[in-house]
């Protein structure tokens, strides 16, 4: 059986294949960087390249990591990326038992990549499919600290963002993940524009959210914060053109008018026509609620409590 790694082919030899295809010359790419002799030998794939060197000429040459890692792999999907389409699948249809026994089943591993999936699999189990408040929060430690000690992400690291946020307790790192996705998101927007620009809403709703349920857990908490945070959802450029995305948004910016809008009665129509929405995209699913439905329907019931002491 053919070992797996003989099957990536050299960071150079797919560096010079995406050069050639964008019509640069090797200095274009090159020059900066390292040296011109350096280079012609890492185009044959004689001289590999250390991390700090490679995203400076994966910039050069406008290419993410997703797509470099796609085409290295020679368009073979990782086990990694499986395994994320699977989380995705589970998550979606609120298996979260199931979700739990992936989890168990990862955690130990002796791979690095399995643990920071497992820590991924808990906080969404932690987020969303228990009360949080009966979880350790531990276990969701090993994917903020992954998130906070790389100097770039991917956008592996942008997705889990979405839901490690809701396990920091420091507004200061909050924010700074939110900054980092912001960046992400940027640098990627081009090259994978709708799924980027879906994991970015996602991480500005989860930010929202969680600003908005911090006055229950965290002593002197300010719905401020999250007023503040809704103001600036509303002004984001960019806005994708796809339609997940924009309902994304719309959610964002409706959960929030709940709270912070002048008129009330409208943001509540607001909140049941999207909740009447997402029914119609849930159609097919009728026994089983979408995790939209429910935020929306949270929120709903929460804010009226927010007015009745604000």
């Amino acid at each position: 059986m053919q070992n797996e790694d003989q099957s990536i082919l050299p960071a150079g030899i797919v560096i010079k294949q995406l050069r050639q295809a964008r019509r640069l010359t090797q200095k274009e790419v090159y020059q900066g960087i390292v040296s011109r002799s350096f280079y012609s030998r890492l185009e044959h794939g004689q001289y590999d390249v250390d991390a700090t060197h490679l995203w400076q000429l994966l910039d050069r040459i406008s290419v993410g990591a997703a797509e470099f890692d796609y085409l290295r792999r020679n368009h073979q999907i990782t086990s990694e990326a499986s395994l994320l389409n699977t989380i995705s699948d589970l998550y979606a249809q609120h298996r979260f038992d199931e979700l739990k026994q992936l989890y168990i089943a990862k955690q130990s591993s002796r791979l690095g990549s399995d643990r920071l999936l497992a820590s991924e699999i808990y906080t969404l189990v932690r987020a969303y499919g228990t009360n949080m408040f009966n979880m350790a929060v531990e276990p969701s430690l090993i994917a903020v600290e992954h998130l906070e000690k790389l100097t770039r992400w991917s956008l592996f690291e942008l997705q889990l963002a979405g839901s490690a946020i809701w396990t920091i307790s420091s507004l200061k790192r909050k924010r700074a993940l939110v900054e980092r996705g912001e960046t992400c998101y940027h640098f990627y927007a081009d090259m994978n524009g709708s799924y980027a620009a879906n994991l970015r809403e996602t991480l500005w709703l989860n930010y929202l959210q969680d600003l908005l349920t911090r006055p229950t857990y965290v002593k002197g908490a300010r719905f401020s914060d999250a007023k503040e945070v809704w103001q600036e959802i509303d002004a984001l450029s960019d806005l994708s053109t796809d339609f997940n995305c924009r309902l994304k948004r719309l959610t964002s910016r409706v959960i929030g008018a709940l709270y912070f809008a002048d008129d009330q009665q409208d943001a509540i129509n607001q909140a049941h026509q999207l909740l009447t929405t997402f029914r119609m995209l849930n159609d097919k699913n009728k026994h089983q609620i979408s995790i939209e439905e429910e935020i929306i329907t949270f929120q709903l019931k929460r804010a009226q409590e927010y007015h009745r002491y604000h």
